[in-house]
């Protein structure tokens, strides 16, 4: 489990990131010259501020009316001009500094290699000068909140080097504080806005930081230079890097960056590296150890990554395939740690002063692919950030609903930021309110991936009772003449990111009652109901959001066959779009399978179809490789996979490849359906009993022939541990965290296993 490299990084994308949630760096291994790009997950362009328009609810109505009454250009400029955020642009994640080594007389080492070993969370660069083996370990402490990196060689008196700091935006100050500790001090100010790049100008202050970096040496000394620390004749040297903002919450920013930054280096006074490395793996591989996974024979493991990279179209190297898998949960546990902010569409990792989409949260996909793989990869805590975003997005969300909608409940549309905002913004893809009632289901998925009655009654049921409220409120009665004429509907809706061209060929985007709104607000008013029944609270809202569901469309099949993505049947067989919305309702909800719909399990597989064979990259590859394997088609499960790796992959594994920037979702949305193919699981009640099915091995590949896996969670509070041979089951156990009933189903067998909390049992079928 390393990926590994017999040269330096020539760019960002074949550098090695390391992170411990608040912190983030690429690490690009570099011998006379190194450079560490970092950020840190709370400096952002912008400031506090409000992004609702007042007055907008008073044009909901004529919208409305607009779309039943096909006037929808009409209704698309009004809700433009009337109903949008304000500003329409959010803000970006910004690089915060890089720190940059020196090693004069190295540029000619040779016997290089650099790794990142993901097993130890420890990024390591090695080569030899002049007989000397010179070797750099760094890694980010989640315990203590720093970069940490030692610097030794074989011989003793052998390092000189020279190290800098240098801000990445903005105004900056570099001071000495001692003779061993550097201070780099900055402030993100004014910015113009990028509409293309979908930036947001600012004209007032904004965000400071301040970074600090001791240097330790072993033998030698440390020196001042002119605006460097330089250090002559060591043994060895260890390198405490920290950095902190001003920003306090999303309403203010008038924290001291310098008193928490130098208080991290204080702390750290007098420990050992050993100590310091001993307190980073303690804390990482009680996390990263939960999950093995081995496929095939580990054959490839003796060529370098970027080479197995660029090969695995031709080789499909199932090693690899594990490395991927492994690789998405080192890189969840390095960019969302407990009290921090979540996963941006970088993790925490970006270097352009104006990332494409602002390296932001958006909420029709991405966001909630990076957590895919948080519950079944045994992670639940690296969840909690993006649950601690859902409290910040009840708040303003809930004065977006009133102000915007005139609703109860709250709101959030398709990207949020820094500042919290929950109103509709940038271009067309404004008019989706359903990012909150998406988002609250990754609270349900937590509680059934563990059940715990105090976080359902804590956390879970009060987002979902707010988002249900949202939506009953927004839902309206189609009118006579229109196609779903009588049904509560959405208006206005959209289907993210995606057009339709009505029968008369015009190219729209607003309409009613899109596909994939229905099958999340079924979702939420299921869930929603079986939680307050589960603790016996609210029967009349539960009899309103049963009288509510009721009334609600139903999906359809359209004339091609396929899954309507619309009321209307506008699909097209000329439509290629990356995502595949209505096709929610398969993965990552829970309202079609090939057992339980047939038909509509088939009306999937024919939308996948059409949307196109062809071979789709980054997270639209990774969201179809679970769609598959939620099909039970493991030759075309397989084929996305390869496409997801071969054609997007840089270098260090991160997705994607320039063009178009690093986007973290294709590796968090890959992990989480690799999972899917080795295991799946459900959950079906009977009243407020819960029986959990799990299946073991639903669409594996001919090409993972032989494997094993320990650990991966199923809902119910359950870890499983299974080998095959051949293609065939060989051995399973199950272990109950919880306990309860489950049944576990392998091909055509089943066992049902009635557990307690703590048994460890063997699978028998």
């Amino acid at each position: 489990m390393k990926l590994w490299y017999a040269k330096p990084a020539s760019d960002w994308l074949e550098a090695l990131p390391i992170g411990n949630g608040r912190l983030g760096a690429m690490v690009h291994g570099g011998m006379e010259r190194e450079r560490l790009q970092i950020n840190e997950e709370t400096f952002w362009s912008g400031g506090p501020h409000d992004y609702r328009r007042p007055g907008a609810s008073r044009y909901l109505r004529q919208v409305r009316e607009l779309i039943f009454q096909d006037k929808v250009e009409e209704a698309q400029q009004l809700f433009d001009e009337r109903m949008k955020g304000d500003p329409e642009l959010l803000h970006a994640f910004l690089p915060c500094c890089d720190m940059m080594l020196h090693f004069p007389g190295h540029a000619d080492g040779r016997d290089y290699y650099r790794e990142l070993d993901l097993d130890r969370a420890v990024a390591t660069t090695r080569y030899q000068v002049n007989g000397v083996t010179y070797t750099r370990e760094v890694f980010c402490s989640y315990p203590d909140q720093a970069i940490i990196m030692r610097i030794s060689s074989d011989c003793p008196g052998k390092i000189d080097m020279a190290a800098e700091l240098a801000a990445a935006n903005g105004e900056q100050r570099v001071r000495f504080a001692g003779d061993d500790t550097l201070v780099l001090t900055g402030q993100a100010g004014k910015r113009e806005a990028r509409p293309r790049r979908l930036n947001a100008g600012w004209d007032g202050p904004g965000v400071r930081f301040e970074a600090r970096l001791r240097a330790i040496s072993e033998g030698g000394r440390v020196l001042r230079g002119e605006q460097a620390l330089e250090v002559r004749g060591a043994d060895a040297v260890t390198l405490i890097f920290s950095a902190a903002t001003s920003f306090v919450n999303y309403r203010s920013i008038d924290g001291d960056p310098g008193t928490k930054a130098a208080g991290v280096i204080e702390r750290l006074q007098g420990k050992s590296y050993g100590e310091l490395l001993g307190r980073h793996l303690e804390d990482y591989t009680a996390l990263y150890r939960r999950v093995e996974l081995e496929l095939g024979d580990g054959a490839g493991d003796g060529t370098p990554t970027d080479e197995r990279v660029r090969t695995y179209a031709e080789t499909e190297d199932p090693g690899l395939a594990a490395l991927f898998y492994q690789y998405g949960r080192y890189l969840l546990i390095a960019s969302s740690r407990p009290g921090g902010q979540p996963a941006n569409l970088q993790g925490i990792w970006n270097d352009d002063p104006w990332p494409l989409w602002g390296s932001k949260w958006t909420t029709n996909i991405n966001v909630q692919m990076n957590y895919w793989p948080a519950e079944s990869g045994n992670l639940r805590e690296c969840h909690l950030p993006l649950f601690d975003l859902i409290d910040d997005l009840r708040i303003t969300g809930a004065e977006t609903a009133e102000t915007h909608y005139g609703c109860r409940g709250f709101v959030v549309h398709h990207n949020t930021d820094l500042w919290r905002a929950a109103t509709p913004v940038d271009y067309d893809a404004a008019v989706w309110p359903m990012g909150g009632v998406w988002l609250v289901q990754h609270l349900w998925d937590h509680y059934e991936y563990c059940p715990d009655q105090a976080f359902l009654r804590n956390r879970v049921y009060p987002a979902l009772r707010e988002a249900a409220l949202f939506v009953l409120d927004y839902l309206t009665e189609a009118p006579e003449g229109t196609r779903l004429a009588g049904k509560l509907v959405t208006n206005p809706s959209y289907s993210p990111e995606n057009h339709y061209i009505d029968d008369k060929g015009r190219r729209r985007y607003l309409t009613y009652a899109a596909t994939m709104d229905i099958q999340l607000i079924r979702d939420l008013f299921q869930r929603c109901m079986k939680a307050a029944e589960m603790l016996g609270v609210d029967e009349d809202f539960r009899g309103e959001l049963e009288e509510a569901m009721a009334r609600l469309p139903g999906m359809q099949i359209g004339k091609y066959g396929q899954l309507q993505e619309w009321a209307e049947d506008w699909d097209r067989p000329d439509d290629h779009n990356s995502h595949v919305s209505h096709l929610y309702g398969l993965y990552p909800g829970n309202q079609i399978s090939v057992k339980d719909t047939p038909e509509l399990a088939e009306a999937v597989g024919r939308s996948l179809e059409l949307r196109g064979t062809h071979d789709f990259r980054a997270w639209p590859a990774a969201w179809r490789i679970a769609l598959h394997a939620h099909l039970r088609d493991a030759r075309m499960a397989h084929r996305r996979l390869v496409n997801l790796i071969a054609l997007s992959a840089n270098p260090n594994l991160l997705n994607e490849k320039p063009p178009l920037p690093m986007q973290i979702d294709g590796n968090f949305g890959g992990t989480a359906a690799i999972a899917e193919m080795l295991l799946q699981s459900r959950s079906r009640y009977d009243g407020t009993a819960a029986v959990y099915e799990i299946e073991l091995l639903p669409a594996l590949p001919a090409q993972w022939s032989r494997g094993r896996v320990k650990g991966l969670r199923a809902r119910g509070g359950f870890e499983l541990a299974f080998a095959w041979e051949n293609g065939r089951l060989t051995e399973a156990s199950l272990h109950a965290l919880c306990g309860g009933i489950c049944r576990i189903y392998y091909g055509d067998r089943s066992v049902q296993l009635e557990t307690s909390k703590g048994d460890t049992i063997p699978i028998q079928f």
